[in-house]
């Protein structure tokens, strides 16, 4: 498995096929792993880039909690993916971010160096910023809220498997589909064991006044952008009507019998949704009429 040097840490990642680029950025608690389904089909019609955040998988772990802040936050690991992107002399690429952390990953990215996306597509988040001092915890539903101070606990006492079955006990964020799948649960539970507790404790903060600058980019720059949503995902009409407000170009494709995790739930239906969307995205540039 390739290693690279970048931004500090020492980070893995997956370099598979020829041709544009696509990067695909997991979420809190998942790894490179979790796109198995995903990377044949993909890498058929695309470069395809994936890697480990920090503090998951084979990439540099921080576990010292007094360090955690600083160390898990979204401009690093944007940071961390383009100085990786650099290595390989990529300057182009569209972005694939799942949920929370891949999603805010990528746009934070995105935010920074926005001549380097052709597209962005989104799964199972909106932009979610919280307020200074405050946690994205902290806009969960109460019920929510308290499951995961439960995990929190478990974090620091018992470890990263402790969480996982304490998640399959709560249903957090997981649909019955990917509950009843023997299968699926047995391919999160290693990512589970291979996440830093401190990644997982300290959530990185993505501030309103962040948020307001990328809805900005987004609308200067009117990159072609998708949310890509399971139809059984929790709060799918608000997530998209909070990307919509920020963002009104943005698209929108719902997966059926796809939840939280469409990559992992219903790979084939995501793997054509995503080559769709990079298509289009291609041919709309290649149908635009030249300068002048």
């Amino acid at each position: 498995m390739p290693m690279i040097r970048v931004n500090g840490i020492d980070l893995h990642y997956i370099d598979q096929g020829k041709g544009e680029v696509l990067v695909l950025v997991h979420n809190v608690m998942s790894n490179t792993d979790g796109f198995e389904f995903n990377l044949p089909e993909l890498s058929r019609h695309y470069r395809v880039i994936a890697f480990d955040l920090r503090g998951h998988g084979r990439t540099t772990h921080v576990d010292d909690e007094a360090e955690a802040p600083r160390f898990y936050t979204f401009d690093n690991t944007a940071e961390d993916l383009h100085q990786l992107l650099q290595a390989l002399h990529i300057e182009r690429c569209f972005l694939f971010g799942q949920a929370y952390w891949g999603v805010s990953t990528a746009l934070t990215f995105f935010f920074h160096h926005p001549a380097m996306v052709r597209g962005i597509v989104t799964a199972a988040c909106q932009i979610l910023s919280s307020n200074e001092g405050a946690t994205p915890f902290d806009l969960l539903k109460e019920d929510t809220r308290k499951g995961f101070v439960r995990m929190h606990e478990l974090a620091r006492t018992q470890g990263m498997l402790a969480v996982f079955e304490e998640r399959k006990r709560l249903k957090t964020f997981w649909s019955d589909k990917l509950l009843a799948s023997p299968e699926i649960l047995s391919r999160f539970a290693p990512m589970y064991e291979q996440t830093s507790a401190a990644a997982f404790l300290h959530f990185p903060p993505l501030s309103h006044a962040r948020r307001a600058a990328i809805a900005a980019k987004l609308r200067e720059t009117r990159v072609p952008l998708m949310m890509l949503m399971g139809a059984d995902d929790s709060h799918t009409d608000e997530m998209i009507a909070d990307m919509r407000a920020d963002y009104p170009d943005s698209h929108v494709m719902l997966l059926h019998r796809a939840g939280h995790y469409p990559a992992i739930e219903t790979p084939q239906e995501f793997n054509r949704a995503l080559l769709d969307f990079c298509a289009g995205v291609r041919l709309g540039r290649e149908a635009e009429p030249a300068p002048g």
